[in-house]
């Protein structure tokens, strides 16, 4: 907006200038001045206007120290990128963010906590929309968008967010055919790490049905559980954000063999890219209260996560640990979040979830 003013600004600047270029030297210079002194004006109304807005909400939230569930265990990408941004929250409020575990049930405890708790302000969840796949297949009955209020929805910035399938670093399959190749010569034998009703399912369900085989599902609710699993021989297969395989795939304890993202990235190919096709998911972090929260407070709690788009500090953090994201804006995030509800309920129907 600030960059927009002051464009108009210059440019009816330059059209006046323009205009009086019969007139003295002089009057033009006073005349480019006066425009000049009105776009920075205009600068410095804007930059008030959004400090003010700031402001207001950091006022009106939080009033007291905020509980923050965390529905699986310590350690993977949900949980990291919690307590970065949360950090920032508490540096930036003053007020204290205490960052809760809770993964008993696959996270379903976490969810009642949350989904239970007084609608003040003082309790959210950090999640992902994993979360309406968990509720389209009947394994969680209360749906995101009503059982709760969704609050924050967060846009991955490059490669680093994507998710990517993986192997053992050592494994002979290389690539999406391979895994389809090798499910067909033993069927029963290719097992998939995935929390069971989840996002995860959702992928595995697609491959199979791209690949026209049958893949065994293993259960694996966490990034870390699936890391360990995949490493350790006891998964084949199993899908982790990119920049949690990174580290691994350097070390030759994993592999990646395709992108689960529509679009692959400069190294590997998405396994749309590679032919099986119709099957992808974006999953993106977002941020939910119990439902009940007033609207007011709810676009309060979203301005105030808005800060860390421009707080350094925490650029910095997730740029280390390759999982930089942008926390969108109360209504692309609303509609962000009612796409999710109505893409993921039309893609589970057509799954036996059985």
């Amino acid at each position: 907006m600030r960059r927009t003013k002051k464009f108009t600004a210059l440019v009816m600047a330059a059209a006046m200038a323009l205009t009086l270029a019969g007139c003295s030297d002089s009057g033009t210079a006073s005349t480019t001045a006066a425009n000049t002194e009105k776009a920075a004006s205009a600068e410095t109304t804007a930059a008030g206007t959004a400090a003010a807005e700031t402001t207001a909400a950091a006022a009106m939230w939080p009033e007291k120290d905020v509980t923050v569930i965390v529905p699986a265990s310590a350690g993977g990408g949900t949980d990291i990128f919690a307590r970065a941004v949360t950090d920032y929250l508490q540096r930036s409020t003053g007020k204290t963010f205490t960052v809760v575990n809770v993964d008993a049930g696959s996270g379903m405890v976490g969810f009642e906590q949350c989904r239970n708790a007084k609608p003040d302000g003082s309790t959210i969840m950090f999640w992902h929309t994993g979360f309406y796949v968990t509720n389209a297949s009947g394994q969680y009955e209360h749906n995101p968008n009503t059982a709760f209020s969704p609050l924050v929805m967060f846009r991955g910035e490059g490669d680093d967010a994507k998710q990517v399938f993986v192997v053992k670093g050592d494994s002979p399959i290389n690539n999406m055919n391979d895994l389809i190749e090798a499910a067909k010569a033993a069927p029963g034998t290719i097992t998939y790490g995935c929390s069971v009703g989840g996002s995860a399912q959702l992928v595995a369900e697609m491959i199979m049905q791209a690949g026209d085989v049958d893949i065994r599902l293993v259960d694996a609710a966490s990034q870390t559980d699936k890391i360990t699993g995949v490493a350790g021989g006891n998964i084949t297969v199993s899908a982790i954000t990119y920049g949690g395989a990174v580290q691994y795939v350097e070390s030759g304890d994993l592999k990646i063999i395709g992108v689960v993202d529509k679009e692959g990235t400069d190294e590997y190919q998405s396994a749309s890219e590679q032919g099986l096709e119709n099957c992808y998911w974006t999953q993106e972090l977002c941020v939910f209260g119990p439902a009940g929260l007033d609207e007011d407070l709810c676009k309060a709690i979203n301005e105030v996560f808005a800060g860390m788009n421009d707080d350094e500090t925490l650029i910095n953090t997730l740029t280390t640990s390759k999982m930089l994201k942008k926390a969108l804006d109360y209504d692309a995030s609303m509609s962000v979040f009612a796409d999710y509800e109505k893409t993921v309920g039309e893609a589970a129907s057509k799954v036996d979830w059985n």
